[in-house]
C-alpha cells in the first residue's frame, strides 16, 4: 500500500471515530458531515491507490468515486447514499444552510446515516488490499 493511501486511510478512520462521538454527544448535524468527511477520505485513498494519482479538490462523493473507478462495483443504493451524503460538506460549514441542514439531522437520521457511513467504509477498505 502507498504511504500516501495509508494517510488518507488513517485520516477517514479518525473522522469515522469522530462521527461516532458526535452521535454519543448528540451534536446529530455533525455526523453526518464527519461521515461525508469519511467516505470522502476513503474514496480519496482509492484513487492514489489505483490511479496512482493525487485526488482532485473535491467534495462530490460520486465524482470522486466515478474517478477511482470504484463507481463500477457499487450498487444504485450505495451510489445513491453518497449523493445524500455530499451535502452535509458544504452545508453544514455555512451558517445559511446550518439551520435548514440540522432540522433534517434527527437522532433517526443521524443513527441510520452513521451505520450507512460504518457499512460503507467497510466495503471501501476492503477494496484497497
Amino acid at each position: 500500500m502507498k504511504e500516501q493511501t495509508s494517510h488518507w486511510i488513517s485520516h477517514a478512520e479518525y473522522d469515522l471515530n469522530t462521527a461516532e462521538a458526535m452521535f454519543r454527544t448528540g451534536r446529530y448535524l455533525y455526523v453526518s458531515f464527519m461521515g461525508q468527511q469519511t467516505i470522502e477520505k476513503i474514496l480519496k485513498g482509492i484513487i492514489v491507490e489505483w490511479k496512482d494519482v493525487y485526488p482532485p479538490y473535491s467534495h462530490n462523493l460520486r465524482r470522486l468515486a466515478e474517478i477511482s473507478g470504484i463507481d463500477a462495483e457499487m450498487s444504485d443504493e450505495q451510489l445513491k447514499f453518497l449523493d445524500d451524503l455530499t451535502p452535509f460538506c458544504v452545508m453544514a460549514r455555512y451558517p445559511a444552510y446550518k439551520k435548514k441542514m440540522a432540522a433534517i439531522a434527527t437522532l433517526d437520521r443521524s443513527k441510520e446515516y452513521l451505520s450507512r457511513t460504518k457499512e460503507m467504509f467497510r466495503w471501501l477498505r476492503q477494496r484497497i488490499n
